[in-house]
């Protein structure tokens, strides 16, 4: 009787060990469940694409709706769906080997075909997981498409600052907001007299300019900066060799397109020749001005002249007519005697010869 109820005793054990058995399995795949839905609603709500492909196909197992619009997948179809590298299997040959031997790919640069046909860049990144009981992939990519546009932009800004660079006669120069020199191009060296320019980055470029008209230069500076209106007024540079030169300023704000901060764009124009005819001019014109002085003088004062001596008293001097008007009027007047004076002297007049006689044209028969 006892062995009897030893049996019930034990195929009850067994009844209730298959019972918590089940249980526990139950909750265990309900708890799998809910995990696997929870990752599913944060994979879906991410800001970014997210894909979770079979490592082994490469298929689809889930797209989130950013993936599906970036892609122009149908998330109905999307278990039917490869991921559309550029290269297709080649390309996704090449990320199975880096994640054989890294065991994860971060930030990487690929190239992707949407199914509508659009190709762009994306950086993603992959790690290996369990998804829906197998192994699976998860990636994370964003198109930077607009990244790739705006840096094609900087790099052909750099580039036709670079032609300007190497092309223009002027000097370029490109400050820091505090004055320092960040660039320079070739241009500044003659101007400077310097054959070295890469030692002169990072000083201030207030150095370089004449002491008296720091002043000047540093109240342009700060006036550029502020991007607020100006004029251009020269001033002097100091060269390599002591000696100075007068640039022509031209200042611009500008704003570096990688890190954002304001810069200062310059353009040195050498205006010393023009600078030096310009004084020249303005000593030519104090010039005539005076000799336009003199002559209302002359128009307008009384001279004494001696008759005796053919001289004429200038600021108390006595100097020779001929100078006088030589220096003033620019006159050249040479020495003779009139035919009155030779009436005077007893001397017989100076004779003429006749004019030529006229042709019928009325013009005169010349030897």
């Amino acid at each position: 009787m006892a062995e009897h109820w030893a049996k019930i005793a034990g195929v009850l054990v067994v009844l209730l060990a298959l019972l918590v058995a089940v249980w526990f399995y139950r909750r265990l795949a309900l708890c799998i469940h809910r995990s696997e839905r929870r990752l599913q609603e944060l994979l879906e709500s991410a800001p970014f694409a997210i894909a979770v492909t079979s490592r082994a196909t490469g298929r689809f197992l889930f797209a989130n709706r950013r993936a599906g619009e970036l892609l122009a997948l149908d998330p109905a179809d999307c278990r039917n769906r490869s991921v559309p590298y550029l290269n297709r299997e080649a390309d996704r040959r090449m990320l199975m080997a880096a994640l054989e031997r890294d065991g994860r790919i971060l930030d990487r640069e690929l190239e992707l075909v949407a199914f509508d046909g659009r190709r762009f860049p994306v950086l993603g990144s992959i790690v290996p997981a369990e998804y829906a009981g197998e192994p699976a992939l998860i990636g994370a990519f964003q198109d930077v498409s607009h990244l790739k546009a705006a840096e094609l932009q900087v790099r052909a800004s750099e580039s036709r600052l670079r032609a300007l660079f190497q092309t223009v006669p002027d000097g370029i120069v490109v400050l820091h907001a505090d004055g320092t020199i960040l660039q320079a191009s070739e241009s500044c060296a003659p101007l400077l007299g310097l054959s070295d320019l890469a030692s002169q980055l990072g000083r201030p470029v207030l150095e370089f300019v004449a002491e008296a008209d720091r002043p000047l230069a540093r109240e342009m500076l700060r006036r550029v900066a502020g991007d607020q209106p100006r004029e251009t007024i020269a001033y002097r540079i100091t060269r390599a060799d002591g000696s100075t030169l007068w640039i022509e300023p031209r200042g611009v704000q500008i704003v570096d397109p990688v890190t954002g901060h304001p810069l200062i764009l310059l353009v040195l124009r050498n205006i010393t020749q023009r600078r030096e005819a310009q004084e020249q001019l303005a000593a030519h014109a104090a010039q005539l001005q005076e000799s336009i002085a003199r002559i209302a003088h002359l128009q307008n004062a009384i001279l004494r002249v001696c008759a005796w001596t053919k001289q004429v008293n200038v600021d108390g001097e006595w100097i020779p007519i001929d100078h006088y008007l030589a220096k003033h009027l620019g006159i050249k007047v040479s020495h003779g005697i009139s035919e009155k004076g030779l009436e005077m002297l007893g001397a017989p007049p100076e004779k003429t010869s006749p004019a030529p006689p006229e042709d019928a044209a009325g013009n005169g028969n010349h030897p």
